[in-house]
């Protein structure tokens, strides 16, 4: 896994998430969307989880694009400690937020 790289697309493109759900159950998640069908590909190949959408165009004259989720646990944890040697200062901190979070669920 090219982590470097993979931190860099994900600094600008990527969107880290979590929320409590019935049963007091945590879902962490992790989101990429672009409308470089190659290069979102490219980051679900080498993240090796996830499951990649194609996105419904908000209006007529937008490009199509494809979105890369991922909401496992243990993949998102994963993920995120690979690429977090890579972020910036602002999305370091949601990441280990949310590993913390994960950590305590």
């Amino acid at each position: 896994m090219n982590a470097a790289w993979m931190a860099g697309l994900f600094e600008g493109e990527g969107c880290i998430t979590g929320q409590m759900t019935k049963g007091d159950y945590y879902a962490p998640r992790l989101a990429l969307k672009m409308t470089d069908f190659d290069v979102v590909k490219k980051f679900a190949s080498m993240a090796d989880c996830g499951h990649l959408y194609l996105e419904k165009r908000q209006k007529p004259h937008y490009k199509p694009a494809i979105r890369w989720s991922c909401t496992k646990s243990r993949d998102v944890y994963r993920i995120l400690e690979t690429m977090l040697p890579y972020f910036g200062e602002r999305r370091s901190f949601k990441a280990l937020n949310l590993l913390d979070t994960i950590d305590k669920c």
